[in-house]
């Protein structure tokens, strides 16, 4: 039961997450790769809008989570105009 909780929370939160970010005017995210760890996710987001031209970064984060780091740079790439 545990396995099917967590399968149905990370579905919930992939159709929740891309909803929220299809809201008018505004420049879908692309999918993240599944990685649960918040700090990634995190990273993955603020990587993303600094590739759409707004830098954000933590940079406490970036320099001692390496979630954060590969998110940061996932997030920057795969959201970068092409």
């Amino acid at each position: 039961m545990g396995k099917q909780i967590k399968i149905l929370m990370l579905g919930s939160f992939l159709v929740l997450g891309l909803g929220g970010c299809m809201g008018i005017g505004s420049t879908p995210v692309p999918a993240a790769p599944v990685n649960n760890d918040p700090n990634f996710r995190t990273g993955y987001q603020d990587g993303c809008t600094t590739a759409h031209g707004e830098y954000k970064k933590d940079s406490k984060l970036f320099n001692a989570d390496k979630n954060y780091y590969d998110g940061w740079f996932a997030g920057r790439s795969a959201c970068q105009p092409k």
